[in-house]
């Protein structure tokens, strides 16, 4: 049996008006063929358990199918990232940006895996960039870490790594 490819850009256009209707937000994560659904969730499911290094297989799995979905491969660049391998998953946020320019979490994530590659000050355009009124513990860390780097004060690239991930985890409610 051929696998059925679903066009996403056909069917974000059909089922838009219903999206705004029931107030959904479109670019929540999409499998691009039937068969990675199953594959999607399981890896879901493992990314949100911080099981990375399983999370990351899955993902890889689904990358099989839709090389082209930017929220694959920001979270494909959050377990690269997570498990160390900082070269891989800038390479990862990088797709997904040129995917989707406006992916701020990309945008965040990027700047840390810069960060982590001591490039810190690559990191302040990016995090320029990056804007969300619902993660009010992050913005004020970045605030804060845009200003020591722009007056030359910045603390060591470690030290700014963990202080914006404590600030990701508390605005995720994540224990850090």
């Amino acid at each position: 049996m051929a696998k059925k490819e679903i066009d996403k850009s056909r069917r974000n256009f059909l089922f838009g008006a219903v999206r705004r209707i029931r107030n959904e937000n479109p670019d929540g994560p999409v499998a691009a063929t039937a068969s990675t659904v199953d594959a999607m969730k399981a890896a879901n499911a493992l990314y949100v358990d911080e099981e990375w290094d399983a999370a990351r297989g899955k993902y890889m799995e689904c990358m099989e199918a839709d090389k082209n979905d930017a929220d694959l491969r920001y979270r494909l660049g959050v377990c690269l990232y997570r498990l160390g391998k900082h070269l891989q998953a800038k390479l990862e946020f990088e797709r997904a940006l040129r995917i989707r320019r406006d992916y701020r979490d990309a945008l965040l994530y990027l700047g840390l895996t810069l960060v982590r590659l001591d490039r810190a000050e690559k990191a302040v355009a990016l995090w320029k960039q990056y804007f969300n009124p619902l993660a009010v513990p992050v913005q004020r860390e970045l605030n804060l870490q845009i200003g020591m780097l722009e007056e030359g004060m910045a603390d060591p690239p470690d030290a700014i790594a963990e202080a914006v991930e404590k600030a990701i985890a508390a605005s995720t409610g994540q224990v850090g």
